[in-house]
């Protein structure tokens, strides 16, 4: 929240229509929360050259090949993550550690022949992490922690931050080319154990309102960047667009 310049209470007044608050002043409250407080931090910095599966302007999968015949445009380059996995291994030895693992899609985009033609999307799945993380540090001091067992059993789970972007380049060489995936950010994996603490904050929405929630499921959803619907329809093909399949 964009809290930075002004303080709390006054950015929410200024914004107050556009988030739903309907009180005429807000109030600062002593709040009792169990909350999930983060003891052990790792980093990954993450930079990886991974070859697109193409030869000489085609695209490889189980099912075939897909024609790209005028490339993929190196412009373009989008990542996202369709599942991000974390487990606690080697419990029963001295050197326990959690299996980070994190796949997604390298989304691509195709340089139509008809230059009157929209481009056609192709995501491309991968592995892009896969690593038993040890060392961790300690968010009280910063000091690495010298025996995670002995840390584990004041731990109730974990969470993760994946910040990762991606672009495209052409490798061309005498007998084929190909294209790269450069993927670079970085994966901070985090232990937290629950906490009881008290603090001060701002209760936008008072009493009686009811506020529910609902957990979402992270596994991949399917759908495509080209599909449209009646809410939001793509725009017009070209005529000599309109019947290719």
């Amino acid at each position: 929240m964009a809290c930075e310049a002004m303080g709390c209470k006054e950015f929410l007044m200024q914004n107050k229509s556009k988030f739903g608050i309907t009180e005429g002043a807000l109030r600062t409250e002593s709040l009792d929360l169990c909350t999930e407080n983060v003891r052990c931090i790792a980093a990954r910095q993450i930079r990886d050259n991974i070859p697109l599966p193409s030869i000489s302007g085609f695209l490889n999968s189980c099912t075939g090949l897909v024609d790209t015949a005028s490339g993929i445009d190196t412009k373009f380059a989008s990542l996202r993550v369709t599942q991000a996995k974390e487990e606690l291994v080697g419990c029963d030895t001295n050197n326990p550690g959690v299996r980070v693992i994190v796949k997604g899609q390298v989304i691509v985009r195709t340089i139509p022949c008809d230059p009157r033609c929209p481009p056609s999307y192709m995501a491309i799945p991968m592995e892009l992490v896969n690593e038993v993380i040890c060392d961790f540090y300690s968010t009280k001091d910063g000091c690495r922690i010298e025996n995670l067992k002995n840390e584990l059993p004041y731990i109730d789970g974990s969470c993760m931050v994946v910040n990762l972007s991606c672009k495209i380049s052409k490798e061309v060489s005498p007998t084929c080319s190909r294209y790269i995936a450069t993927v670079k950010g970085s994966v901070v994996d985090k232990l937290w154990k629950y906490e009881n603490i008290w603090v001060e904050g701002i209760r936008p929405y008072p009493a009686p309102s009811l506020t529910v929630c609902e957990k979402f499921d992270r596994d991949f959803c399917g759908g495509s960047e080209t599909d449209t619907s009646d809410d939001c329809p793509g725009q017009s093909l070209p005529p000599d667009c309109q019947n290719e399949n």
